[in-house]
């Protein structure tokens, strides 16, 4: 069934690709396909429209995320193009965020344009950053380390906390009740008078969860453990983002956002509590006509204890992060046709602790950049590069250009080649047993081609990529320790539509791509965890007082080990969602997810939830 969905799909849309005129029913998942121009920060580090980047970008707004009532941060990525989840057990479970086929620790996370994630393992705890507190989204595919320094190797996702309005008082408060005894309460207060806003959140999540693992293999008996009990998962969420104007363009924002969570699982360990934690401090200013000046500090926190059974944990399980960052970046005018630069300077201090000793618990990174952009005609360009200095590592040189054309059809043409790396975390380095202070960061070379068009009501885009990366880190039996020995080699090409037809806003994106394991024994077998057929349809209407939508969303198969002897089955599942406006300040939504009760994993031995609901009251003064 599986096969004949992707191999039906993926005809379908090439044809579509091919002409445009017979694309009805397809469009950018979660994000709305009528919307106005969106302005997008993250692809150049600065504001520009989204018809003017030239790298492939999707973005996700609070509007979309209140229509597509998702529950998780990972599944609201997990429908957009290129994007493949691994999950171990539902929400509040770890989760492994795969971009275009890049391991997961490959993905730059910034929260309002501060770093964050865990400097010891090097991903970042998408389980942890809770949907209440996002105003929006965005999504860069494709290397940015030439703008952003390590880990923008497979991309880079910035989450923007709630902003709210900047005139007068609105509260809106939600309460919602659903499968696995699910409790979520969420209180919205925002406020302004034009020239000073605030926007304040506070929410708090619980669940039984249910069985997230059958059993578990014990190093200690050596023999597998059955355990038969629900795993649940407890959140508390806080942020504040205030502003003021001053005016002649001068402007000074705060955000803090902290996340602490209580989860469940099967394992030895069985139970942890975590931390997110982020703030930030911005200030932009005009220092002359054609110059904007912003200046940030910022600090996150990654905070998780294991325990087993409500004991600490005996093997230690306490392992914390701090991460100090700055930046000062201009952003000049050159001239009417001679475009813009974009240069500044990144300060990045990350400190470990915890109950691991490491030889080495803290280090500093300094990164200096450049940018240019251009539009002259039918033809755009966008060039940049960044140097970068680690105290632990030393240098690192990055870049990347992109060139675009504008056919006489309203077709685009784009083309991009770039560079990226990852700077080795500090269990690579100084883990007992396994760190190795001489290994190198990984590097990695970006090919993008891609084509794009408008036609009546609606968009397409087809983007195809190609990745190499070098100087994997992986751990080697025979010298006890991790190195740069693996390779990889991964090709793809996107779908993505959008349109409205007949008052439904009617979307579709799909992936296929072939992530390669290009070193060693395992040479020429899939990396673990990536699907190659990824396919998301969606569609939205409005009837009155009352919306109606529908989600698909379905996966090839894939394996859950480097010599591909796990293998995971694809799946398809099936997401119906609607709501009623009961009066003019009151709503009632409900969604049902997993219709079909599909059983399927994205982590070996990982149980997902099958059909389960949700029911949510709001009030919000109109």
């Amino acid at each position: 069934m599986n096969k004949f969905i992707f191999t039906l799909a993926g005809s379908g849309l090439l044809s579509l690709a091919v002409s445009p005129t017979l694309v009805f029913a397809q469009t950018e998942q979660v994000s709305d396909a009528s919307s106005p121009i969106e302005i997008l920060i993250t692809a150049g580090r600065k504001q520009q429209a989204a018809s003017d980047a030239l790298a492939a970008t999707s973005v996700v707004t609070r509007e979309a995320l209140d229509r597509s009532q998702s529950e998780t941060l990972g599944e609201v990525l997990s429908q957009l193009p290129g994007i493949s989840i691994g999950n171990t057990g539902g929400v509040g479970k770890q989760t492994s965020v795969y971009l275009r086929g890049s391991n997961s620790d490959h993905v730059l996370v910034l929260v309002d344009g501060v770093k964050v994630g865990s400097a010891t393992l090097g991903s970042t705890a998408f389980e942890q950053l809770p949907l209440s507190q996002i105003e929006r989204i965005e999504v860069v595919r494709g290397p940015r380390s030439s703008l952003y320094g390590s880990e923008a190797i497979g991309g880079v996702i910035q989450i923007f906390t709630r902003q709210g309005s900047k005139q007068g008082f609105t509260p809106r408060v939600s309460v919602s009740y659903g499968s696995n005894s699910t409790r979520q309460a969420d209180v919205n207060l925002s406020g302004g008078n034009g020239t000073s806003w605030f926007n304040l959140n506070a929410a708090t999540e619980r669940t039984d969860g249910f069985n997230a693992r059958d059993f578990y293999y014990d190093f200690g008996t050596g023999g597998n453990v059955t355990e038969g009990d629900n795993d649940g998962f407890k959140s508390n969420n806080f942020s504040l983002r205030a502003g003021h104007d001053f005016g002649a363009g001068m402007k000074l924002e705060f955000m803090a956002l902290r996340n602490d969570s209580e989860n469940e699982f099967d394992g030895d360990p069985n139970e942890s509590e975590g931390t997110q934690q982020v703030g930030a401090l911005k200030f932009t200013a005009p220092v002359t006509n054609n110059t904007l000046l912003t200046a940030q500090i910022g600090q996150s926190r990654d905070e998780s204890e294991s325990f087993k059974d409500g004991l600490p944990y005996a093997f230690g399980g306490v392992f914390n992060t701090k991460r100090d960052t700055a930046s000062l970046q201009a952003e000049t005018k050159i001239g009417e046709g001679f475009g813009a630069l974009v240069y500044g300077f990144d300060y990045q201090d990350d400190q470990v602790s915890g109950s691991t000793n490491y030889d080495v618990s803290s280090r500093d990174n300094k990164g200096l950049f450049l940018s240019y952009e251009n539009q002259f005609g039918a033809n755009a360009i966008a060039a940049s590069v960044r140097q970068d200095d680690n105290e632990q590592f030393g240098g690192q040189t990055t870049g990347n250009i992109a060139l675009g054309h504008k056919l006489d059809n309203g077709m685009r043409l784009k083309a991009s080649y770039g560079t990226a790396f990852k700077a080795p975390t500090f269990n690579d380095l100084y883990f007992p047993g396994f760190g190795n202070p001489d290994i190198r960061p990984e590097e990695s070379q970006s090919l993008e081609l891609g084509v794009s068009g408008n036609f009546a009501g609606g968009r397409w885009a087809v983007n195809a990529f190609e990745n190499r990366i070098d100087d994997l880190i992986a751990y080697v039996a025979a010298e006890n320790a991790a190195n740069n020995v693996d390779k990889a080699h991964i090709r793809g090409v996107e779908f993505e539509f959008a349109t409205v037809v007949a008052d439904w806003q009617v979307s579709a994106n799909a992936t296929l791509q072939n992530a390669e394991n290009d070193s060693g024994s395992n040479k020429g077998k899939r990396l673990a965890r990536r699907a190659e057929k990824i396919l998301n349809v969606s569609a939205d209407r409005r009837f009155g007082a009352f919306t109606f939508g529908a989600t698909l969303h379905a996966e090839g198969d894939r394996f859950d080990n480097a010599g591909n002897t796990q293998r995971l089955g694809g799946f398809a599942t099936v997401d119906l969602r609607g709501k009623y406006q009961v009066a003019k300040d009151w709503a009632v939504a409900a969604k049902v997810s997993n219709l079909l009760d599909k059983e399927y994993e994205t982590a070996n031995s990982y149980n997902q939830d099958g059909i389960n609901g949700l029911i949510t009251l709001e009030y919000q003064p109109r």
